[in-house]
């Protein structure tokens, strides 16, 4: 049995479903399409750091499947990518993209055909995962990229095939498989390697700021800062740029399935149409919010919305353009009681307790709500005991530790709306 957040037990069932327009003939309207889930970083038994079983692991400069080589940690024991279709779709997610390091060659295994086959509905999302320097997510990619585009018949060894590290040769890169409808993501930049090479000089489509599950922060193994993640990735907002964010589990090993699981977290995008160009889509187009869980474990949604000229039709999403004088509201969907919602623009944040509602009106600069004129977004969280655990914490393992100062109980995060007059 896989070991839940504590959040988890206070949670209601949520469905992906279409979202119909306002039958209002006045005015804007709300974009025609509905929400999906799924996790866009998960890892196969293709990857340099994971064992097909205790003793053997694939071989990463070689196309052949059969290649194999020693295993040099046997507690890295990996999945088939029909397993890991086959988990995405059991915990009730709509897609997955396997996403392993450097290579493709998970999508010419034999035996994920037959699943896809036997689960028309679900949505494998190809890609992998270019490993230099610091970690992009090249999703939509069905062969290595170099700084030149795609590299038909190149499966192995993405990363050498990018000759050009400068900021320009990665902004190739990116372009690239955009010119291809594919879409370029940092992930996990609390690691800082892409930070300290690059900073903002490359513009990606999205921002991975949740990765693995939000609690499993130092001074745990294999942990990343999420919170100093949203910060960073709110820099490239205050710059002007209009940048999504996702997460994604980071799943590599049965060992650590438990608490890294597919959808832990969840990233829900809004699609016009249940494919592979419709997820795509609406990536780049940075309609996305992240859930601590996936929907058949009740995953909390946020969704935030703005309407422009008050008829009382709600036509903007996350990822929308809106005036900054628009009324917004903030929906939630299996909130834990107690939550608090946090709204952040380019001149500040505020944390406003939910209580019992599940929607939350404001308009920025009034009621405490910070002005903003560049962007406004939001991020919901449960009771975390943060003051009483820092005090605790402290004189344990110091300070500096990411488990002493940030919010622990993330329950789900937006893609900003962008503000324009």
């Amino acid at each position: 049995m896989r070991r839940l957040t504590a959040l988890a037990a206070c949670l209601t069932l949520a469905v992906a479903g279409p979202v119909l327009a306002d039958s209002s003939q006045h005015g804007p309207r709300p974009p025609a399409g509905f929400w999906v889930a799924g996790d866009l970083h998960v890892h196969t038994i293709y990857g340099h750091d994971t064992c097909i079983d205790p003793t053997t692991a694939w071989d990463p400069s070689s196309t052949d499947r059969a290649a194999r080589r020693s295993c040099d940690a046997p507690y890295t024991v990996g999945f088939t990518p029909a397993q890991r279709l086959a988990e995405a779709q059991q915990r009730g997610l709509n897609f997955v993209a396997l996403t392993d390091h450097n290579n493709v060659v998970n999508q010419t295994d034999p035996e994920a055909p037959a699943f896809e086959a036997a689960n028309p509905n679900f949505v494998w999302l190809p890609g992998y995962e270019n490993s230099q320097p610091g970690h992009v997510q090249m999703l939509g990619a069905r062969s290595c990229y170099g700084n030149n585009g795609a590299m038909p018949g190149a499966i192995i060894e993405c990363d050498q095939q990018v000759t050009d590290k400068s900021a320009a040769g990665e902004t190739e890169l990116a372009d690239g498989l955009r010119a291809a409808g594919g879409v370029f993501q940092i992930n996990h930049p609390s690691d800082m390697n892409w930070l300290r090479t690059y900073g903002y000089a490359v513009v990606p489509d999205n921002v991975e700021v949740w990765n693995e599950p939000w609690f499993y922060q130092s001074p745990a193994p294999a942990s990343n800062d999420d919170d100093f993640a949203m910060q960073w990735y709110d820099g490239f907002l205050q710059r002007g740029y209009q940048v999504g964010i996702t997460g994604g589990s980071d799943s590599h090993w049965v060992t650590t399935d438990s608490v890294q699981g597919i959808g832990d977290p969840t990233t829900w995008v809004f699609v016009r149409s249940l494919t592979v160009q419709g997820i795509l889509d609406g990536l780049r187009a940075h309609h996305t919010f992240v859930s601590a869980l996936p929907p058949l474990e009740h995953g909390p949604q946020l969704f935030l919305e703005a309407d422009h000229n008050g008829d009382g039709v709600y036509e903007a999403i996350a990822g929308s353009d809106t005036s900054p004088r628009s009324a917004f509201r903030v929906r939630t969907v299996n909130a834990v009681p107690g939550s608090t919602l946090r709204i952040v623009t380019d001149r500040g944040s505020v944390d406003v307790p939910l209580g019992i509602a599940s929607t939350y009106d404001f308009r920025l600069g009034t009621g405490g709500i910070p002005a903003g004129s560049k962007f406004v977004r939001a991020q919901l969280f449960g009771p975390d005991a943060q003051s009483a655990r820092q005090q605790g914490c402290d004189p344990v393992v110091g300070g500096q530790s990411s488990y002493c100062r940030d919010v622990f109980a993330m329950e789900a995060v937006t893609s900003p709306l962008f503000l324009d007059d």
